[in-house]
């Protein structure tokens, strides 16, 4: 696919005459919003609020159109200055539009941030928030281990294969790094400790990045950088939790209502124990997912050979160990490793527990999503940016009340008045649930109740093509869940849906755009007032999906 021959001049944004101007870039798979309010009284200059700014690697829905691309419009489109940066949460696809401490020549590294806001599981001096960046510590470098171990393997399996497969796509989602062993050099190069030689392939870096690994870098790794360069970025930093405010800015019109990440164990991870009487083994519940890898790897990394994954004959034995099983052990090792054609590979239990624990982990990410309400304040509509909370992260906010004035606030108060719907997690399959208006837990029911249903509206920030097409596709977004959207919505579902076929060959041709979805089954019409009122609010432009909200039903 080519470019257009010619770019168009980016304009800088006016405020909207009431309300805000929701835009969705067209990075790639991953989350980028700009929200640009008016101000009160006469000003012209708009607030701005960046939700994330991330891609997966090679996911671009635009041919040359990525980060770099993107924020150059962005950087134009705000003269360089954002009020607020917003991170729901520290994956690939959400922050690594973001610089590191060090990148000066970084193209964010120009703009001016005054505040920026994470959830409270950021905060460094929270206790249980370190506890849970300890416990993933834990978990992830149990991973990369499996990972190098799988590697080292001379006659692999299409069961170790996939397994590996899985673990890079884990990693790299997590580290930026898709090599296990990288991540264990890391750690260690990180807390500058020395890799020692235990018994085994791998052990060693295992071994030292193990002892390493309280520090509150190893989680997210390279994606806590990019956290920690935003912070040098910004004025303020604020830490939000679930209840928190309504948080108001001096000036602007509207609320902000703080729904997640839950301050409960239960709902933020299924790894950990129900009863106090279970018995545990490092961060794990005896008999969950992961208890066994990780009693194995510290068994090894100790020196022993109880537990391990790996029968005695692949392991490698101490030295000045001659007993028996020891000398049988060292004639299998001197087979595998130099004389025999025979198959070394790590037993099939171990490896779906690996898997289990990696599909999990990930889950338990976006879990701690940061997840913001924002209301406008003469319509009381309410827009609701999910980052990729899961269903622990939805279920925990039937709880959740806020004190506004001399009312107390439900979560369904405001769902209620939900008009506009960031889709979670790219519309995949539970990150947006299921039910109906009487369901205890919050779902795609509870949005958009009485005046308000006809002006429901909904964004799947998503490349569909590079999702379905990868060799282990993603189902993002799951059918199920984008039909029931479209028909809540009546057709009006703003998508990057295909990167359009523009032709071969040196000829430069524009790039066409997608047009909104009117669906015939949702029962509207292109000749609609309806759909008439949703096309003027709403921009399809090769860099960006444009929404007006209005502030008035």
């Amino acid at each position: 696919m080519n470019t257009p021959a010619e770019t168009p001049q980016i304009e800088k944004l006016k405020a909207p005459k009431s309300g805000v101007e929701v835009r969705m870039y067209r990075q790639g798979h991953g989350d980028c919003f700009l929200l640009s309010f008016k101000r009160r009284g006469r000003s012209r200059t708009p607030f701005h609020m960046l939700i994330d700014c991330g891609m997966k690697k090679r996911s671009n829905a635009v041919d040359k159109q990525g980060i770099p691309e993107i924020l150059d419009v962005i950087h134009a489109q705000t003269d360089g200055k954002l009020d607020v940066v917003v991170i729901t949460h520290e994956h690939e696809d959400h922050v690594s539009g973001f610089p590191k401490p060090d990148e000066d020549d970084h193209p964010f590294s120009k703009f001016q941030i005054e505040e920026l806001w994470l959830a409270w599981t950021e905060d460094g001096s929270d206790e249980f928030a370190n506890e849970l960046r300890e416990i993933y510590g834990d978990k992830l470098l149990a991973l990369a281990l499996t990972h190098h171990q799988l590697k080292t393997l001379n006659a692999a399996t299409e069961t170790d294969n996939a397994l590996r497969e899985t673990l890079e796509e884990f990693l790299e989602l997590e580290t930026g790094e898709n090599d296990g062993l990288k991540v264990l050099k890391e750690v260690c190069e990180d807390e500058e400790v020395t890799p020692e030689k235990v018994a085994g392939p791998g052990f060693d870096e295992f071994r030292s990045a193990f002892a390493a690994r309280r520090s509150r870098r190893v989680r997210g790794k390279r994606y806590k950088q990019r956290l920690q360069g935003l912070r040098r970025m910004a004025k303020t930093i604020r830490f939000l939790s679930p209840g928190d405010g309504p948080i108001e800015v001096e000036g602007v019109p509207v609320k902000f209502f703080p729904f997640g990440p839950p301050r409960d164990r239960k709902l933020l991870t299924s790894l950990d124990p129900r009863k106090k009487e279970e018995f545990h083994f490092g961060p794990f519940a005896m008999g969950d997912t992961g208890a066994g890898l990780f009693a194995a790897f510290e068994a090894r990394s100790e020196g022993g050979t109880g537990s391990a994954p790996f029968a005695a004959r692949h392991l490698l034995t101490t030295p000045g160990d001659e007993s028996a099983e020891a000398l049988t052990e060292k004639n299998y090792v001197q087979r595998v490793y130099h004389d025999g054609p025979e198959k070394r590979r790590i037993d099939s239990d171990w490896l779906s527990d690996a898997e289990g624990m990696a599909l999990r982990l990930n889950t338990e990410v976006n879990n701690t999503s940061l997840v913001l309400g924002i209301e406008l304040e003469k319509s009381k509509q309410v827009l609701l940016f999910t980052g990729d909370a899961q269903a622990g992260n939805w279920r925990s906010w039937q709880d959740v009340t806020w004190e506004d004035g001399d009312q107390t606030v439900t979560a369904k108060d405001l769902l209620g008045r939900c008009t506009f719907y960031k889709v979670g997690h790219h519309g995949s399959h539970n990150a947006t649930l299921n039910g109906d208006i009487d369901s205890p837990h919050a779902n795609l029911h509870w949005m958009a109740q009485g005046d308000y249903a006809e002006h429901f509206v909904a964004m799947i920030p998503t490349n569909r093509v590079w999702a379905y097409g990868k060799s282990r596709p993603w189902k993002h977004p799951m059918k199920a869940i984008e039909d029931a959207l479209f028909q809540k919505a009546q057709s009006r579902v703003m998508m990057i849906r295909y990167m359009p076929d523009t032709g071969r060959g040196r000829r430069k041709k524009k790039v066409i755009v997608e047009e909104p979805d009117l669906r015939p089954e949702t029962g509207v019409t292109a000749e609609s007032d309806l759909w008439q009122d949703f096309i003027a609010r709403t921009e399809y432009d090769q860099a960006f999906v444009k929404y007006w909200v209005e502030d008035r039903l």
